[in-house]
């Protein structure tokens, strides 16, 4: 199972999500949802990708790393997630 590293934080009145191997995000009003959007969005990636015979690793420039991690707090968290058979979502926060 392929594993993903995953960084939340909370962004004015929403949480945000950030996959930092695929520089793929996600959103939603608390955590959890943030991360349904985000495992959704790495499941339609990577299918993607695989329909269009490419590879899917594209680590998050440091540029836009340095953009998310701006400005509010991450929260403090490390949790693991199943998105699929073949997909695993290893979550990191930090306050």
């Amino acid at each position: 199972m392929k594993e993903y590293t995953i960084l939340l934080k909370k962004s004015g009145e929403q949480w945000v999500s950030l996959c930092l191997e695929l520089s793929v995000t996600g959103c939603g009003r608390t955590r959890e949802e943030a991360m349904d959007t985000l495992k959704d969005a790495i499941e339609s990636y990577l299918s993607a990708m695989k329909d269009d015979g490419l590879s899917p690793d594209s680590p998050v420039p440091l540029d836009l790393l340095h953009e998310f991690l701006a400005g509010e707090s991450l929260e403090q968290t490390k949790t693991s997630h199943k998105l699929s058979a073949e997909v695993g979502v290893f979550a990191y926060g930090a306050a």
